[in-house]
């Protein structure tokens, strides 16, 4: 074989393995699909306080918020049992992005009317997906209004998984 096509055929081996390593090492990472941020969205608790005298009964009532973690390795707690129209707060306390939604990827239609297609439009309020990345320190509510096990996932990392279930 021709020494020269040996030691182009080399350097060209050289330049595809140094490229794909700078492709590799030095690319930003992609939320796709890419859409319109809404604002974000800010979890407030008040404290409250009382100087009533407790009762050792116990109340039947359920709270009207639930909040979730997203943590490095996952939603905690997994699994909720709620009541029908209560809010759940997903609060990302991880070093990443997570895009909480209905089940199943990537298309998030378990959750009656959820659909990833209406992200971006006048829907979106009203389905199973925060339809962006919440970043760190951030949060997303939605409002169960279905009874149900919805399942649900973190878009950006599916195999972080959770279930809510309405009664």
């Amino acid at each position: 074989m021709n020494k020269n096509l040996v030691m182009a055929i080399g350097a060209l081996l050289i330049l595809v393995a140094v490229g794909y390593y700078v492709f590799t090492r030095f690319r930003t990472p992609v939320l796709s699909p890419e859409l319109p941020q809404p604002p974000a969205f800010e979890v407030t608790t008040t404290p409250t306080t009382s100087t009533e005298p407790t009762s050792t009964t116990t109340s039947s009532a359920q709270p009207s918020e639930v909040i979730i973690k997203i943590t490095n390795k996952g939603f905690e707690p997994k699994e909720v049992e709620i009541t029908k129209g209560t809010k759940v707060t997903w609060v990302n306390e991880s070093s990443n992005p997570s895009w909480p939604a209905s089940d199943v990827h990537p298309t998030h239609e378990v959750y009656p009317g959820s659909s990833i297609r209406k992200c971006g439009t006048p829907e979106q309020d009203k389905i199973f997906d925060a339809c962006r990345g919440i970043a760190p320190r951030e949060s997303w509510s939605f409002v169960f209004n279905e009874v149900g096990e919805w399942y649900y996932h973190d878009h950006l990392n599916p195999s972080f998984k959770g279930e809510i279930v309405v009664k």
